[in-house]
């Protein structure tokens, strides 16, 4: 179990986001190795998919570090296949189930219909998706004005 500072704490309750939900999403990424591991120290993201909402955690052996989470469904790699580039896309994050190097790539997302690409990590192997803090707070602004149109 990772620690769980009051700021942390804090950063769950504005994203709607429980204690126990973070920790299970911890918890399976441990079990199953489906996450991210940085490159170059002992952080991992680890990504909880449920119908609607999409949770990251980031975080040490011994504490959440961030956390966030986006509605947007990930498709999958823009244009369906991951296909070689000639510039430099190598993440510095590597998948801890396959140990590939993630890459940075864009992915397809959709929310109330509609489909548009954005940046995200990619495991080349493992098919797996992950967007970092940064775009997530790109993605909860679209989200918020798809939501304005079809009020």
């Amino acid at each position: 179990m990772v620690k769980i500072s009051e700021e942390m704490d804090n950063l769950l309750k504005d994203n709607g986001i429980k204690q126990e939900e973070i920790q299970e999403v911890i918890d399976n990424a441990e079990s199953s190795g489906t996450k991210l591991k940085a490159r170059d120290d002992d952080l991992a993201i680890a990504k909880g998919v449920s119908d609607n909402l999409t949770m990251y955690a980031v975080y040490s052996p011994s504490e959440l570090v961030d956390a966030y989470a986006h509605k947007m469904n990930i498709l999958g790699v823009t244009g369906g296949e991951i296909d070689d580039v000639a510039n430099d896309d190598e993440s510095e994050w590597e998948c801890a189930k396959c140990g590939e190097i993630a890459l940075e790539r864009n992915v397809d997302m959709t929310y109330m219909g509609v489909t548009r690409p954005g940046p995200g990590l990619v495991c080349p192997k493992c098919d797996e998706y992950y967007v970092s803090a940064g775009v997530a707070k790109t993605l909860k602004t679209a989200e918020s004005i798809l939501e304005e149109k079809r009020a």
